[in-house]
């Protein structure tokens, strides 16, 4: 069984490197240095990622109001008008209220991490026959599991700087398991 990660023209030969191994790598880097970056500066990641949803959910709430107004004809423009009338106001809240939606935020991004932590170590795991360096996805899904749970445990009180602390780490931990996942494995099966 063939998965997304593999060349399926290479079966049988799976210490070569995957299909598209240099446009995943490249994926890796750029994940790697923003998720430093975001170490680096986790109090300017943290506000700059609440303020670019905050931006984000505005805009997307004002087009999706617009485009309620423009369908009055239809039954279904009430259902739109206040959907995206709910995701102004939570996006406008968010830009009034930054500190709250910090708050926010910190939680989904904690249950996110939790969940992604989990489904890449399954994926990781199941993938061990199939897949050279599978651990280094195993690796990743543990990084984020440990960021959901540092949130978790730090909660309130690291809210202002953990955010952008624990992207930058998951970022970066992604990244190096899409750099490791894309380079040839090494002696495995006789090959080099």
């Amino acid at each position: 069984m063939q998965t997304y990660l593999t060349n399926p023209k290479a079966s049988g030969r799976s210490a070569r490197a995957p299909f598209g191994a240099g446009n995943l790598r490249l994926v890796g880097i750029t994940l790697a240095v923003i998720g430093s970056l975001a170490i680096l500066l986790p109090h300017v990641a943290t506000i700059g990622v609440e303020l670019l949803v905050a931006w984000m959910l505005t805009i997307w709430g004002a087009v999706g109001l617009w485009f309620s107004w423009a369908i009055r004809p239809t039954p279904e423009w009430r259902y739109g008008f206040v959907t995206f009338g709910l995701l102004f106001l939570v996006g406008a809240a968010f830009v009034l209220f930054t500190r709250a939606g910090i708050a926010v935020l910190t939680v989904l991004m904690m249950l996110s991490f939790l969940m992604e932590g989990i489904l890449s170590i399954l994926f990781g795991l199941r993938s061990s026959d199939q897949v050279a360096n599978w651990g280094w996805l195993v690796f990743s899904g543990l990084c984020s599991f440990v960021a959901g749970v540092v949130i978790l445990f730090g909660w309130p009180w690291t809210a202002g700087w953990t955010l952008g602390l624990m992207m930058g780490l998951n970022f970066l931990s992604t990244g190096l398991s899409l750099v490791m996942l894309a380079s040839p494995a090494k002696g495995l099966g006789g090959h080099d």
